[in-house]
């Protein structure tokens, strides 16, 4: 049939109603559409086709569709090759995005404006069997004359739509010259249609699976009963220092080498063994890392894929669950502390330097100068920050269990031991920073094995034969005089060399006496702001009575008084019959002896005046002697003298 007849006979299909009527009902509504988009009929080329970067940019955006249905299509333009038919892959915007064929049905489709690129559309080039398949969302094949354009008039189309997830992504077609039109085209191109799909399913399906497993915390690997790898997620490659190599297929000799150490580690995967939590301890190059396994059989109903699922958990990830759970962890900086007592600085500045360094510190000074809270501001200005602290009072704990709370257990190590055994201390503060309080009341031969761990670096659980590695920073405290102990045989002397690498001693609060006020009003606002009271301040008198008290329980002390005092206040002012109870139920400020009872009605300040001479008459006017009884520096001395025309 040649033009003149085709043009013919589309003219007659729009004269004559009766022959109208024999196009199938969707191929009619597909006709009075392209009438109101007003096509033109005698198309000589497409009204729209993509140029280069339109082009490449639909290419990209549909790149899933193509890379996946690309096989498909050579596949099939193989199958029909030498029969005419070209196999087409559009978009869900009817762009043309690749043609396959050979060589001469190639030219032919050219030849028919089915060019990579073309867009075909309803509203661009009428009826055609892209534009409905993706309009019905339906396969459908057009013969010939029932296209709307008439130099579509020379083929037949078959066409099926592309689904993914339920939404139309593409359609698949097959395009010949009208006269080699086959009954089996529509068939062929939906059963590749549908393959295309269900390979879309399934590497979405694998794409997700491997984001799920990528995404877990754990480290997963799939190894069969040959020592063969056959899956491994990221973390598990990350985890054995791995995540630049191609693992899949190899032994796992060759993933861990022959060390003894991991020996244990391979007979369990390759044995197809259930363990269920056990810690094992690998060497990974250089290092030796403590981990947590699980190990199931895969149940996979083809022998020859069958192997061990094997679930490594860090141990460190697993000791900060622990530690989040049971809650702890180091809340004071160099910040929370007060003081401008030079003295007291100078701890400070050193306990900063020391900060940044590994070696171990034993913290000296009375009870309730503060050791807790410098060995926390230490931690929290270190490397470690961001790992455990620990703190352990050994004074608190039962001699029986401070090995067991230190150093771990294992199941059955004694009666009463749980069952799985328990982590100790060291154990979880690894990568970060142990605080052992009252080091001093340590029995001594748990002396022995704390010197052992800090020699060794690694821990023994009792019960157990392995060694744990850990890397731990130590800070101990002690209100005892070691050297005392050490020659009274209850103190080791290797330990007390091994935990004092750097020492520094806390002054107690009657050395600061400069720092009392301060301290007293910084902890009064502490306090009101916890207990969520209004603000308050300090009375006069009392803070001359918080100056001329000799603080045995230091900062802790003034700690309790003060909150004694704000919860007993009933206005914004802390006065002193607030807390002249607790000053002379202590025994340590008796004013009463010195004074002279001719005057029941004395004031603090001519309580104080007295004091103060009584004492420099006691020291022969040796104001070092008399400001050393009195609890103040020698500066404050003078100040008070000044003030009471004493000089």
């Amino acid at each position: 049939m040649n033009n003149k007849e085709l043009r013919r006979k589309w003219e007659d299909l729009h004269k004559d109603p009766e022959n109208r009527v024999t196009l199938r009902p969707e191929i009619r509504d597909s006709w009075e559409r392209s009438f109101q988009y007003r096509v033109n009929p005698f198309l000589k080329e497409n009204p729209y086709v993509l140029n280069g970067s339109d082009f490449q940019q639909a290419l990209e955006h549909a790149s899933y569709l193509v890379e996946t249905s690309q096989p498909v299509m050579n596949i099939l333009s193989e199958f029909v090759a030498g029969t005419g038919f070209i196999v087409l892959l559009t978009d869900a915007n009817y762009c043309l995005l690749k043609i396959s064929g050979d060589d001469e049905t190639v030219k032919w489709a050219n030849r028919g404006l089915l060019v990579e690129g073309s867009m075909w559309s309803e509203d661009l080039v009428g009826t055609n069997g892209c534009a409905l398949s993706i309009a019905l969302a339906r396969p459908i094949s057009v013969y010939g004359y029932e296209h709307f354009n008439l130099f579509s008039h020379i083929a037949t189309s078959s066409f099926a739509p592309i689904l993914d997830q339920g939404k139309i992504v593409g359609s698949l077609g097959m395009v010949a010259p009208y006269d080699k039109v086959s009954n089996h085209s529509l068939g062929m191109v939906v059963a590749s249609a549908m393959h295309i799909q269900s390979k879309m399913n399934l590497e979405r399906a694998t794409r997700y699976h491997e984001v799920i497993m990528d995404s877990m915390s754990e480290g997963v690997m799939v190894v069969d009963y040959n020592g063969i790898i056959t899956y491994m997620n990221g973390n598990c490659a990350r985890f054995l220092q791995k995540q630049d190599q191609t693992v899949i297929g190899r032994h796992i000799y060759d993933l861990l080498g022959y060390s003894p150490d991991n020996q244990y580690f391979i007979n369990i995967v390759t044995q197809g063994r259930v363990i269920t939590d056990e810690t094992v301890l690998l060497t990974i190059g250089k290092d030796k890392v403590q981990c947590n396994i699980t190990c199931n059989p895969l149940n996979n109903p083809d022998p020859s894929d069958a192997g061990t699922v094997v679930i490594i958990r860090e141990i460190h990830r697993i000791n900060r669950l622990v530690r989040n759970w049971i809650g702890g962890g180091a809340k004071m900086t160099f910040h929370d502390i007060v003081g401008n007592n030079a003295k007291f600085q100078q701890v400070i500045n050193i306990a900063t330097a020391a900060a940044s360094s590994c070696s171990n510190v034993l913290l000296l000074g009375e009870s309730g100068t503060g050791k807790d809270i410098i060995a926390q501001a230490m931690h929290n200005a270190s490397p470690r920050r961001n790992n455990p602290f620990l703190a352990i009072n050994c004074a608190a704990l039962p001699r029986e269990l401070i090995a067991s709370e230190l150093f771990g257990y294992e199941e059955g190590a004694f009666t009463g031991a749980k069952k799985g055994g328990n982590i100790g201390k060291f154990e979880l503060a690894d990568q970060g920073t142990i605080f052992l309080d009252e080091i001093g009341d340590m029995p001594l031969d748990l002396q022995a094995s704390l010197l052992r761990v800090l020699e060794e670096k690694s821990v023994i659980r009792l019960g157990g034969n392995k060694l744990i590695p850990v890397n731990v920073r130590v800070i101990a405290a002690t209100n005892k005089d070691l050297d005392l102990e050490i020659s009274r045989n209850r103190f080791r002397r290797d330990l007390y060399y091994r935990l004092g690498v750097i020492r520094i001693t806390i002054p107690p609060l009657r050395e600061r006496p400069d720092d009392i006020q301060l301290l007293a009003q910084y902890l009064t606002e502490s306090i009101c702001k916890r207990i969520n009271k209004p603000p308050m301040k300090l009375a006069p008198e009392v803070i001359d009575a918080f100056l001329n008290f000799d603080w045995q329980g230091n900062v802790r002390e003034m700690q309790n008084v003060l909150e004694g005092a704000i919860q007993l206040a009933t206005g914004p002012v802390i006065t002193y019959d607030l807390v002249r109870d607790y000053f002379s139920q202590s025994g340590d400020l008796s004013p009463e002896p010195l004074l002279r009872h001719d005057n029941e009605d004395l004031t603090i300040s001519a309580v104080e005046k007295q004091m103060i001479q009584h004492y420099l008459e006691k020291y022969k006017y040796n104001k070092t002697e008399a400001a050393k009884a009195l609890g103040m520096s020698r500066r404050t001395l003078y100040r008070r003298l000044k003030e009471y025309n004493l000089l």
